[in-house]
């Protein structure tokens, strides 16, 4: 059985790139009606990226698919009098409101959230954006995901030493985090509508979710005064280690128990109790010149199997780090069904190989979610503008 938590909840969505269209897959996916509003002719900028699939007049977009799949797509512009009046009729029987747009840009329009929330009392509105609708020093700077990796201070933490260039994690983290966040505070204020028939402003801003979102690197600087440095971790003994047949383990020996069998698992009990490495801080200090080479030690004659199998019998946790095709050939994610057929004719290889992304990657009771197809470009207009589907949605 799919899942329909959210059955009977419409959500109105003004949304490009990643952040919005990623809320509200989440709500889609828990059975929510999406209408995902797109500028007219182009529609989402992300619908043109690459990689893509299909004739070039009709192709699927590998930078478009995985957030929007299950929503109705409608065009509208918003400066045209009757596209208005064709939005407004689907607010007024709306839950929901999300768009991701620059703040006031909808004010302009006359749709910006003081003038929702006075005219859509019952509406939950939520507006994503770089530093938030509050104002301040930064209010009006635009920002994508790279820009918030930075200025959160994750891109200072990503890099194999201090001496290193910054890094940045290859996939929409700050739009993916600012999307859940987003998610998260509509479903509370789902929750406030039900109980007192009031609607909500939830104003989500990107750089504060990314600066949350480092919260150990930020603690550790409030208690010690110190700055987290590139490529290492001076109160976690986190490392990686190169086994036999070339592959790396992850590991982290955050106890003294942990310690003790890992200790056992690599039959050196004489570093067990050993000066410099009998506390927490000690072994995060001492991974890279002692403890990291004790593992490899230990590992130069066996597989990554044989070393997981040790160390998991000893009870101490340890991962594999796996390629993508790893991931995506995992055995225990094909178990838990996390990847979905994507539904859409365009979403198959030369070879006959389905297209397959992860679905919402929750259980409720044992059921999953089931992504809807990919919507095309206004798939939806004519049905959304007739009056039965928009004044009685299910």
């Amino acid at each position: 059985m799919s899942l329909r938590l959210l059955k009977g909840i419409r959500v109105v969505s003004i949304e490009q790139f990643i952040s919005a269209p990623y809320c509200t897959s989440m709500l889609a996916d828990s059975g929510a009606e999406v209408i995902k509003i797109e500028r007219p002719g182009s529609g989402d900028p992300r619908r043109s990226y690459d990689p893509k699939l299909g004739p070039e007049d009709d192709y699927l977009s590998g930078g478009f698919v995985s957030y929007n799949r299950g929503k109705k797509s409608v065009e509208l512009d918003l400066s045209d009098p009757n596209d208005g009046e064709t939005f407004e009729q689907l607010l007024r029987d709306a839950d929901v409101f999300v768009h991701n747009l620059r703040p006031g840009s909808l004010a302009k329009l006359g749709w910006g959230a003081d003038e929702l929330r006075k005219r859509f009392p019952h509406m939950v509105v939520c507006e994503i954006s770089g530093f938030g609708v509050t104002g301040g020093p930064y209010a009006k700077w635009p920002a994508l995901d790279s820009v918030i990796q930075g200025m959160s201070g994750l891109s200072s933490l990503l890099g194999t030493s201090p001496a290193a260039p910054p890094g940045l994690a290859p996939m929409g983290t700050m739009d993916i985090l600012a999307g859940v966040y987003a998610a998260v505070g509509i479903l509370a204020a789902l929750v406030q509508l039900e109980r007192t028939g009031q609607g909500s402003h939830v104003d989500a801003a990107m750089y504060d979710i990314g600066a949350a979102f480092l919260e150990r690197p930020l603690t550790l600087h409030e208690f010690t005064g110190e700055l987290p440095a590139r490529g290492q971790d001076n109160y976690s003994p986190v490392a990686t280690f190169q086994t036999g047949d070339s592959a790396w383990i992850s590991i982290v020996i955050p106890t003294d128990d942990m310690w003790a069998r890992t200790c056992r698992a690599i039959e050196r009990p004489d570093l067990t109790n050993h000066l410099e490495l009998d506390t927490s801080v000690k072994r995060a200090a001492r991974m890279r010149d002692t403890v990291v080479p004790a593992l490899e030690l230990w590992a130069r004659g066996l597989s990554a199997d044989e070393c997981l199998s040790a160390l998991r019998a000893a009870g101490q946790p340890a991962g594999l780090v796996q390629s993508i095709a790893q991931v995506r050939a995992c055995p225990q994610l094909a178990h838990r069904e996390l990847f979905v057929d994507v539904e859409d004719p365009r979403a198959v290889h030369d070879d006959g190989r389905h297209i397959a992304l992860p679905r919402l990657p929750l259980l409720f009771d044992g059921r999953r979610a089931e992504p809807g197809a990919v919507p095309r470009l206004g798939a939806h207009n004519e049905t959304t503008r007739q009056p039965e589907s928009i004044v009685g949605h299910p």
